[in-house]
């Protein structure tokens, strides 16, 4: 039954995502790549279904709770398929089309399948189960939602109640439909996560570059990290928020870059989708919310498409305003690591400066945990900073750079008495954010004469 029932929740998930996906791409597309939808669906699923125990937990639970969850994505489910079927729009699979394309293909889903052996052989990390499935657990020992008072009790301030629900909710989702809290079925929530990412990986990768050989190529490279895979800060393994985040991200960005270089719609939908989740998935999900905003705003302003991002960027403000707004509500005790960044605090910590820039060195520089990615990745940004008035390579270059020297500044205001221990506890898992993009940016400036390729 606990099977059957994990198999149900997933099936709900993908059910709302595929929902989702194809009301946004059937109307102009009559080709359905089937693994990117799969991809897009899981992303858009998990996104809506922890929104809807969130929003509708306020007002019912247990049974009512889960069967009013699963009529909106059993519902989105036959919107999309009656969408798809009045645009006569139809799935197709890419096929490899030469022997490295099979090659590559083939290592790609054994990759895939050993993350997943690999990820629930391994138990949680240590913010994985007292931050994240803590509240998973015990929004399920309330019959789907977690009490106000949780966010305002003292005693529960170790589990940060301020973290948003993106993720604790897509696994409560797990434990109402298996019926108990299963540490161990949880944690193909984050395999599948690789997985999404390292499609839309080659996805977006070959949209960009025009081969579908160098997507293949670096999606397969991505586990090739150590810290992607196998760390306890922060890698797969240890069902930690960061790695979802940055799938998120890079489908939120990857899909923006399309849109600026093909101009249709139902890309720049999608990125709006995945940007408006930024933040549902953890609070560093804002940061990059304004990184891309700002790409968004000025790579449109170019092109002269300003007004149309604009008016659609401002719903995705809905979750975050949603959610500040509750916690102010809730009167949720922040535990903030950081000090509010004032003149005088910059004043004060300004001398931090050199020794945050050398940590972040030295952390980049650490081939046991990235391998030679970070030098990878400085090489693709001096040739796309060399190629500059190409704004995709100013825009693909700042999707990296800006987050990292974001993510770094904040330091200057950490309220820990040790500063420096503060970077190297949670600078690894700040820089596992930008890697999918990281990717791509390598991939964009591999050199090739080649035939473009579709997906």
């Amino acid at each position: 039954m606990i099977l059957l029932g994990l198999i149900g929740s997933y099936l709900t998930i993908f059910a709302a995502g595929f929902g989702l996906t194809l009301l946004i791409l059937s109307k102009s597309q009559h080709q359905l790549n089937v693994l990117e939808c799969s991809a897009l669906a899981w992303l858009l699923g998990t996104g809506l279904v922890s929104l809807l125990l969130w929003t509708m937990g306020l007002l019912v639970s247990g049974i009512i709770l889960q069967g009013l969850v699963t009529v909106v994505c059993v519902s989105l489910a036959a919107f999309g398929r009656r969408a798809k079927r009045q645009a006569t729009a139809f799935f197709t699979f890419p096929w490899p089309s030469s022997w490295l394309e099979w090659i590559l293909g083939a290592l790609l889903v054994i990759e895939v399948a050993t993350v997943l052996i690999v990820s629930c052989k391994h138990t949680l990390g240590w913010d994985g189960l007292l931050i994240w499935e803590a509240k998973a657990r015990y929004g399920f020992l309330n019959g789907g939602t977690i009490p106000f008072t949780y966010y305002s009790d003292t005693g529960r301030a170790f589990s940060h109640p301020e973290y948003p629900l993106g993720i604790p909710f897509t696994e409560l989702w797990l434990y109402l439909w298996m019926g108990e809290a299963h540490q161990v079925l949880v944690k193909t929530i984050f395999p599948t996560f690789y997985a999404a990412g390292s499609v839309l990986l080659a996805v977006i990768t070959i949209r960009v570059s025009g081969r579908r050989w160098s997507g293949l190529l670096v999606a397969f490279l991505l586990p090739f990290i150590p810290f992607v895979i196998s760390s306890p800060r922060g890698g797969v393994i240890v069902g930690y928020a960061d790695v979802p985040l940055a799938v998120f991200y890079l489908a939120a960005f990857g899909y923006l870059l399309v849109w600026l270089s093909r101009g249709e719609l139902r890309f720049l939908l999608i990125c709006l989708s995945c940007l408006a989740l930024l933040p549902w998935i953890k609070r560093e999900g804002l940061i990059l919310w304004c990184v891309l905003a700002v790409l968004g705003l000025w790579g449109s302003w170019r092109q002269q498409r300003l007004r149309t991002f604009s008016m659609l960027l401002l719903p995705s403000l809905l979750p975050i305003a949603l959610w500040r707004i509750y916690l102010g509500v809730a009167h949720v005790r922040f535990t903030s690591d950081f000090v509010t960044p004032t003149a005088n605090a910059l004043k004060e910590n300004i001398s931090r400066v050199i020794p945050i820039c050398q940590l972040a060195l030295v952390e980049t520089s650490d081939y046991t945990q990235w391998s030679i990615f970070w030098l990878l990745v400085v090489i693709a940004i001096v040739y796309l900073i060399a190629n500059w008035r190409n704004a995709q390579n100013q825009i693909l270059a700042a999707s990296i750079v800006a987050p990292v020297v974001l993510y770094c500044a904040a330091y200057l205001f950490s309220s820990w008495p040790s500063y420096t221990a503060h970077i190297t506890s949670s600078m690894p898992r700040l820089l596992l954010h930008v890697v999918p993009v990281g990717w791509l940016a390598i991939a964009a400036v591999i050199p090739c004469n080649s035939r473009h390729s579709s997906v």
